[in-house]
């Protein structure tokens, strides 16, 4: 009997735990996945401000982790670099501004990426997406752009119909999106790589065309999964001062040879000539 409680005891205390277990688990995982879904300055160059959950602008600094809200702005002659959790990176150049708008995880372990332009030029290389639910969308006044996996370019600037904004893609296509488009009438554009789309604010978006090559070439290398060590295209100094000995010396050991040579010979033949040395 008094086993047999003991048992009885035991089951419960077992019971008990796992439920805590269970409660402290539910509670920490929001938390994990707020530190999971932020993003961070990994560039800032010139004059780069940030405005962190609504409050002022301040002098941005690299390292400067940021969040769903947070506003960045490049001054002339400026640029920064975003980070996000899941790999893929944004270039703001001079004069531009964005607030990320979305950094979260889904229940299957997709990643959604969102950020609203206002102004000026970004580079966006975005890493493969491979859940159903992972999407990286950047929307300004007059579209939206969305990918899966690519390099492209969003310039947002003013003219006379008011904002517009031009996809480029270097790498693998976008979907080029009239941002007061209605699900019925979707109005979408397939950028494909080399290619360019301006939409207006009063316009439909422009069908895709050839971009041009000086933009393309400022499109950002995809960075390797596994990045090795630099490896200089010069020997360092002490290799080359090495070599260069080795080098200069053959000649001279290879003239030597015939002349250590003959005199060995020389030496043998007066020590047969003279009796003294027999």
């Amino acid at each position: 009997m008094a086993l047999s409680r003991s048992r009885n005891v035991a089951a419960v205390v077992l019971i008990v735990a796992l439920a805590l277990g269970a409660g402290s688990s539910a509670v920490l995982a929001p938390g994990a996945d707020a530190l999971v879904s932020r993003s961070m300055l990994t560039v800032v160059d010139g004059a780069v401000l940030v405005s962190q959950g609504g409050a002022e602008f301040t002098s941005a600094r690299e390292g400067v982790v940021l969040a769903a809200g947070d506003r960045i702005r490049t001054g002339a002659g400026a640029a920064a670099e975003i980070t996000y959790f899941e790999g893929s990176s944004v270039r703001l150049e001079a004069e531009t501004e964005i607030v990320v708008e979305s950094l979260r995880t889904e229940a299957d372990g997709g990643t959604v990426i969102g950020m609203m332009q206002t102004l000026g030029r970004t580079w966006h290389v975005v890493t493969k997406l491979i859940s159903g639910s992972s999407r990286y969308e950047v929307r300004t006044p007059s579209s939206t752009a969305s990918v899966r996996g690519t390099i492209f370019a969003v310039d947002v600037h003013i003219d006379a119909d008011g904002p517009a904004a031009t996809v480029t893609t270097s790498e693998g296509v976008v979907v080029h999106t009239a941002a007061d488009a209605q699900p019925v009438e979707v109005s979408q554009v397939r950028v494909t790589a080399g290619q360019e789309s301006t939409k207006s604010a009063s316009k439909p978006a422009e069908p895709a065309h050839a971009a041009a090559p000086a933009t393309l070439r400022q499109a950002p290398a995809r960075p390797t999964s596994t990045p090795s060590p630099a490896k200089s295209s010069r020997p360092s100094s002490d290799r080359a001062d090495l070599k260069s000995t080795a080098r200069a010396a053959e000649p001279a050991l290879v003239a030597a040879q015939p002349k250590d040579r003959a005199k060995t010979s020389k030496t043998a033949k007066q020590k047969h000539d003279d009796p003294g040395e027999r």
